[in-house]
């Protein structure tokens, strides 16, 4: 794993499913340090960091900023000497290898500048929820392997990018190409800045190994009005 790792997980009133993710961070193979970036959560989130985990990072922002706003703010606080930034969704349970097989091709080849890892769905952990981004002709994107099995990820396509919610980032790639547009409040801001990088010459690769089971859309609920 390159240097030092920080993992960004923006939250908003999601405290038992962020309660969950967070343990199974704790539990890597590989020490992370975790920052969470808190939306106004008003359901106990702020408490439960205080008493359960104290070690991490909190950000407590006066309201609801968005997801591409929070994760630049966690960045901005992770410090210089951190090499890589994994994004987790507050809604995710890793695996306890989880942070160290996707940063491991930052480390094995120097063109990598983004790792998507695989949510598997909470529902059926045998089915894929992302293997990363691709796009058809109108830059519609989609979530590689969506509802599939897992055995079929051996054949899948390269990804675009990550889907935010299960990647690795080369920290300086991502300072330089200026983090998320803030202009997206939720969605897409991932495929905006895996463009971005591929326009810089970085390339994603993904980790089938590096897996993590999703509640899917748990903040927004799946296909609703709001999302």
């Amino acid at each position: 794993m390159p240097g030092a790792a920080t993992v960004v997980i923006p939250t908003l009133n999601a405290r038992d499913l962020l309660a969950e993710s967070l343990a199974s961070l704790v539990a890597q193979t590989v020490p992370v340090d975790i920052v969470v970036v808190d939306n106004a959560s008003t359901d106990g989130t702020a408490e439960l960091l205080a008493e359960r985990f104290p070690d991490v990072t909190v950000l407590r922002n006066a309201e609801n900023l968005g997801f591409g706003r929070a994760v630049n703010l966690g960045v901005a606080a992770s410090g210089d000497d951190v090499e890589t930034i994994v994004l987790v969704n507050n809604d995710t349970v890793c695996e306890p290898d989880f942070v160290e097989r996707l940063c491991a091709p930052l480390t094995e080849s120097d063109d990598v500048g983004m790792v998507a890892g695989v949510l598997v769905q909470k529902a059926d952990p045998r089915l894929v929820d992302s293997a990363g981004i691709e796009l058809d002709r109108t830059l519609r994107s989609w979530d590689i392997c969506w509802n599939r099995p897992t055995d079929e990820l051996a054949g899948a396509a390269e990804p675009v990018g990550p889907c935010g919610g299960a990647a690795a980032y080369r920290a300086s790639a991502f300072r330089a190409a200026g983090g998320f547009d803030e202009t997206f409040f939720a969605y897409w801001e991932d495929v905006d800045l895996a463009l971005r990088l591929r326009l810089a010459g970085w390339r994603c690769v993904r980790v089938e190994e590096a897996r993590a089971v999703h509640a899917h859309s748990a903040t927004l609920g799946a296909s609703s009005p709001v999302q």
